[in-house]
């Protein structure tokens, strides 16, 4: 469980790194790039690319947030330079793991007990939303159709259709 941050301040901090990129005109994020960049820029960050069999089958990827390090499989990071939306995204959630834990230092705590906590408190929530913030911006996509989205965001069928959902919810809660 993490501290309590919901999808506006994380949509506030997406934009605010994506800007500090200066990347802000570029719908289709160059998010493996960013891998390098961030290596340079951030010094308690790294990441390596792994054999598949050295992750747990259902992880794609993970992030340590004592020591800044992602661990990528080769699948997944070979698909997203090849511009598989899913596997970009992937990445994109596990620099928001490391951006929000590590970086900003959002404060984790352990849970022992087996209660339900809330999404706003989820630490792979606020890595997803995050994720969608960010390679999705809002004020960018208004307007366009999930294919639009999909298309000029380099993004999944699921990922963009989830975002615009929220997007057109929000905006159906603003006019009433």
């Amino acid at each position: 469980m993490v501290e309590p941050h919901g999808r506006k301040s994380i949509r506030a901090l997406a934009t605010s790194f994506r800007r500090s990129l200066g990347d802000m005109d570029q719908l289709h994020f160059p998010i493996v790039t960013l891998l390098d960049f961030m290596t340079v820029h951030f010094p308690n960050f790294d990441y390596e690319i792994v054999e598949d069999d050295e992750l747990p089958w259902n992880e794609h990827a993970q992030t340590d947030i004592t020591t800044g390090h992602i661990r990528i499989k080769q699948t997944i990071y070979e698909r997203a330079c090849n511009g598989e939306g899913r596997d970009r995204m992937t990445i994109a959630h596990e620099i928001g793991h490391f951006f929000m834990l590590c970086f900003c230092g959002f404060t984790l705590t352990r849970t022992y007990d087996n209660a339900k906590i809330p999404s706003f408190k989820d630490p792979e929530w606020q890595a997803k939303c995050f994720a969608g913030e960010f390679m999705i911006p809002k004020d960018r996509v208004e307007g366009m159709t999930v294919e639009e989205i999909v298309e000029k965001c380099g993004v999944s069928l699921e990922a963009a259709s989830y975002q615009r959902n929220i997007y057109l919810k929000e905006a159906v809660a603003m006019d009433v």
